[in-house]
């Protein structure tokens, strides 16, 4: 059986989420971002906008626009001063965090974001933008103590994404960007995105192809690139693993297909058949059978 990818774990000891993600807009809030992190998370901060003065361990620094600063866990730090106005996007993961919500390999890297010393690099325009989206995508997800399956997809690979980009962008500080790179990841995270929030009525390619501004084919090839899935196996896998938690309760198998966009019935128990070589009834009592309340 399929596994259920529902809900992953994501608070690490203590009160701190495992993940968080904030973006400061004033002095008070700014003096105050530390608080909202812990101890074990590492630190990503990225200054998209003005100019901050940043502390740790004792040194200060100045960050200017388009400054990242990659914090290990267990360092201390702070920051004041900033110019107004400001626009600074920090986001903390923890390493356990990481490890049970990313999908794919993670970058030789990894480790060294979260056991080694301090490190910054300048970042070209189209690398904070790029950078800046993965922070929006991701905060949202971040703070649902119970993310929807859809919204579990865009976060693994949001992070997947995160830590991959991260290693580029250190390769590559020193020679020239590579946009092409960014560009396939920006469209299969908007593409996520899309899914997440549309997944139950739009079932076909096309509409997240138009919406995205490139043709079905290429979404897919992309999609496929990136994620080792394509766009279409991405949309049958969200319906399969939401209709699989739904038919682990009463609900009418009806009323199941009609949440999840199907028209009729049958137009359900046959895409969920051909995707699980099981009808729904049969799913439920397998479940029921393995299961028992």
């Amino acid at each position: 059986m399929t596994p259920i990818l529902g809900p992953q774990k994501t608070h690490d000891r203590g009160p701190y989420p495992g993940m968080v993600v904030h973006f400061p807009k004033n002095m008070q809030q700014v003096a105050r971002t530390n608080s909202l992190f812990g101890p074990f998370h590492s630190i990503l901060l990225l200054v998209k906008k003005g100019r901050v003065q940043f502390q740790v361990n004792g040194n200060s620094i100045v960050l200017y626009k388009g400054r990242l600063v990659v914090v290990p866990r267990g360092n201390l730090w702070s920051m004041d001063g900033p110019t107004s106005p400001i626009q600074i996007g920090v986001l903390g993961l923890s390493r356990k965090f990481v490890l049970e919500n990313t999908v794919g390999s993670l970058p030789p890297s990894f480790m060294w974001y979260f056991g080694k010393g301090i490190r910054t690099i300048a970042l070209g325009q189209d690398d904070v933008s790029f950078m800046f989206l993965l922070f929006s995508l991701l905060g949202p997800k971040s703070h649902e103590a119970e993310p929807s399956i859809a919204n579990g997809h865009v976060l693994r690979h949001g992070i997947n994404m995160l830590l991959w980009e991260l290693q580029r962008l250190f390769q590559d500080q020193g020679g020239s960007p590579t946009s092409v790179s960014t560009a396939g990841h920006l469209l299969v995270l908007h593409f996520m995105d899309l899914l997440a929030t549309h997944y139950r009525m739009e079932h076909k390619i096309g509409f997240y192809a138009k919406h995205l501004h490139v043709t079905a084919d290429h979404l897919s090839r992309m999609v496929k690139k990136r994620t080792g899935k394509t766009a279409k196996e991405h949309i049958t896998e969200t319906l399969m693993e939401e209709a699989k938690v739904l038919l682990r309760d009463n609900t009418p198998i009806k009323e199941i297909g009609r949440v999840l966009g199907f028209r009729a019935i049958y137009d359900f128990s046959k895409f969920f058949k051909r995707n699980s070589s099981l009808s729904p009834r049969s799913y439920r009592e397998k479940i029921k059978t393995l299961y028992p309340e």
